[in-house]
């Protein structure tokens, strides 16, 4: 969907398109499951209580039924919202590698998203980082990368596979896009 309307220069080839690593997104959608399923589990646990905690402390489900019903219906859409948020912003993250530049969208809400374009021959620096003992078994990790002009054109995500591999990729493509407009240059000069 989001993919499709990047227009591409002519001649210029993808080389990889990357989403955040699958651990995050599964980290975060058993976080929103188990936020819906804990209304209901106390639920549960207060229907299996002996009756004579029901008439010591003077508390009856069936007296507040309907506002019961009420709470555990918010809190299933509110957590829904919240799986359907985060798939979201799995999706629409998107790293994009070309032999010419860096494309990265980023969802920061529904409504709010962020599309930065950095080419490679403006590339300075690029590194990772893997910190934690899941993200150096599952690597995955950190890129941050700094471009010839001001700080505000450097950019970082965390949560991508395979970091190092990401680095390798965008330093070779930076390296043969180099030599191209090199050798361009030179023989535009003769």
């Amino acid at each position: 969907m989001l993919f499709e309307r990047i227009q591409l220069e002519p001649d210029e080839k993808l080389l990889k398109t990357v989403r955040k690593h699958w651990f995050i997104i599964t980290v975060e959608l058993v976080a929103a499951a188990f936020m819906l399923i804990i209304p209901f589990v106390l639920l549960l646990l207060w229907s299996v209580l002996p009756e004579e905690f029901f008439t010591y402390t003077n508390l009856n489900l069936s007296d507040h039924s309907a506002m019961i019903t009420f709470f555990l219906a918010g809190w299933s859409i509110l957590s829904l919202m919240t799986a359907f948020a985060t798939w979201t912003h799995y999706y629409l993250d998107l790293w994009i590698i070309t032999d010419r530049r860096i494309i990265v969208v980023d969802q920061i809400h529904f409504f709010n998203r962020s599309v930065s374009i950095f080419r490679l021959e403006r590339l300075q620096d690029i590194e990772f980082s893997i910190k934690g003992l899941i993200p150096t078994f599952l690597n995955f990790g950190s890129l941050h990368a700094q471009t010839a002009s001001n700080n505000e054109s450097n950019f970082s995500s965390r949560g991508l596979p395979d970091p190092r591999g990401l680095q390798a990729l965008i330093q070779k493509a930076m390296d043969s896009r180099l030599r191209k407009l090199h050798i361009t240059a030179d023989e535009a000069g003769h």
